[in-house]
């Protein structure tokens, strides 16, 4: 039989109970991780619902089955919390994804820096802890610092570069400078490396979206030294010749140094789609028939070649260029 004493007694565990119970709800609120301002205020408004629940329960058993609500709520709530910051990791990861493509777009991808950069772009990722996206963080701040560097230093190079060829066209003499057809390689009938600089100085200024395919004819130099270099200038012609007619009206070509032709190709495609273009090109040999002291000698005409997206500055892709051609043992002087 319940006495008033045994009643009284269990109405203050109850009160204490509740007590207890209230306090936990309004710390769970409190203290909860605040990933999204709305989401966190609906889960405060949540608790707060669950402590006047607790506040008008009248057993032990209620308040269990109430603190147990709550309790499932906050699970909840973790779990979208959770699933926000593995948001917001991955679009700090694509964020750096973009910082590193547009570096590289800017610096080269051939670049120490630029080579380092895009590893750490890679790491980020993969990033699974707080650890490793501190260690990371550490790493770029470094890594960009020497991009920087890098960056500053190809500048001046460029800026030497264009310094330099801006002198020679200087050096020129002044009838032959301004006499028609004074730019134009008498080889191949196409505009010379000054002429190939300004447009693509043009194009970066202007924003205008080209890509750079530099081609040089492979065994020229031999053919030089062994027939003769009329031979060999026949073979640059009719390479051009070649090539000219599967470009576009838009494309135009220069006579670079040595058994060179550089493009400059006005296409809005990827570079992987230029690259299949280019090979499609340039994939088919051609072979060409010549007269040399009165019998005929027949000459494969192929080529090695380089596709890049033209990027500011404008010398830089000449420097591309440069090296490519010595990579290929073709930078001799141009007829």
């Amino acid at each position: 039989m319940l006495t008033l004493k045994n009643f009284l007694n269990e109405s203050e565990e109850v009160l204490a109970l509740k007590q207890v119970v209230s306090l936990l709800l309004e710390r769970i609120a409190s203290g909860s991780v605040k990933g999204d301002t709305a989401e966190h205020d609906a889960f405060c408004e949540e608790m707060s619902q669950f402590r006047e629940r607790t506040l008008q329960e009248t057993s032990p058993a209620l308040l269990l089955i109430t603190a147990g609500s709550a309790v499932q709520a906050m699970e909840n709530y973790n779990l979208r919390i959770t699933g926000l910051l593995k948001k917001q990791v991955a679009e700090l990861q694509s964020v750096v994804s973009m910082v590193t493509e547009t570096a590289l777009k800017l610096g080269g991808e051939n670049t120490r820096s630029a080579q380092r950069l895009q590893e750490i772009g890679n790491r980020f990722e993969r990033a699974g802890s707080l650890e490793d996206l501190q260690e990371l963080k550490s790493h770029l701040g470094d890594c960009l610092h020497s991009f920087r560097n890098e960056v500053q230093r190809l500048k001046a190079e460029s800026d030497a570069t264009i310094l330099s060829l801006q002198q020679e066209i200087a050096r020129r003499p002044v009838g032959a400078a301004g006499a028609p057809g004074a730019e134009i390689d008498p080889v191949t009938e196409l505009p010379r490396q000054a002429a190939g600089l300004q447009a693509m100085q043009n194009a970066t200024d202007g924003g205008k979206r080209l890509y750079v395919v530099a081609m040089v004819v492979k065994g020229v130099q031999s053919v030089n030294a062994r027939f003769g270099f009329g031979v060999g200038d026949r073979m640059l012609r009719a390479f051009k010749v070649n090539i000219e007619r599967q470009l576009l009206r838009a494309d135009r070509l220069f006579r670079w140094d040595g058994p060179a032709i550089v493009v400059l190709m006005d296409r809005t495609e990827s570079i992987g789609q230029v690259r299949a273009q280019v090979r499609r090109i340039l994939e088919a040999h051609i072979d060409e028939t010549f007269d040399v002291d009165g019998r005929s000698v027949l000459v494969p005409i192929i080529a090695d070649w380089l596709v890049f997206p033209l990027t500011a500055p404008a010398a830089l892709a000449v420097k591309q260029i440069q090296a490519f051609i010595a990579g290929q043992g073709a930078a001799f002087p141009s007829a």
